[in-house]
């Protein structure tokens, strides 16, 4: 029991560590001036999942059902350069293992996406980055999902 003890307070640091880099960067952010942040949490995905079943799309219900949160930090006014050097810091760090995945520019805006697989729980975290003239965004997602199916999450908008 003893052993069991201290290999959980040996490795439970290190799995925090990992998880907590995209956070201390999305906090940092999500509280600044001139920046919007949106924070789906675990609730908020299941509660998604379950009206995706009853509508009968199984796939999406499967998809919210695995993601753990979903952290969204918009630029309004303010530092942008800064921002974008700080997301770009945060996928480059080796310790953080996230790879970039695809990377594209049109009309002025760039986007990245970079993913960290699973190594622990099989929840994986992907990284977009978009910015330009138009907008700068940052989105975390963070959890068990199929990148093939992320683009889907670009369907679900608020009905105005």
């Amino acid at each position: 029991m003893k052993r069991l003890i201290l290999i959980l307070l040996v490795t439970l640091p290190l799995l925090a560590r990992a998880q907590n880099a995209s956070w201390k960067f999305f906090d940092c952010y999500a509280e600044a001036e001139g920046f919007t942040s949106v924070r789906l949490e675990r609730k908020m995905m299941r509660m998604m999942s379950r009206e995706a079943a009853e509508k009968g799309d199984e796939g999406l219900a499967k998809l919210l059902a695995g993601i753990e949160y979903i952290r969204i930090v918009a630029l309004g006014t303010g530092d942008g350069e800064r921002f974008v050097a700080d997301a770009e810091e945060l996928a480059a760090k080796p310790e953080y293992k996230f790879q970039l995945v695809m990377s594209g520019t049109e009309e002025g805006q760039t986007t990245k996406f970079y993913i960290r697989e699973a190594e622990f729980y099989n929840n994986s975290e992907l990284l977009m980055l978009t910015y330009g003239a138009k907008e700068t965004v940052a989105v975390n997602i963070y959890g068990r999902f199929d990148l093939k199916q992320v683009a889907r999450l670009s369907m679900i908008r608020p009905k105005k």
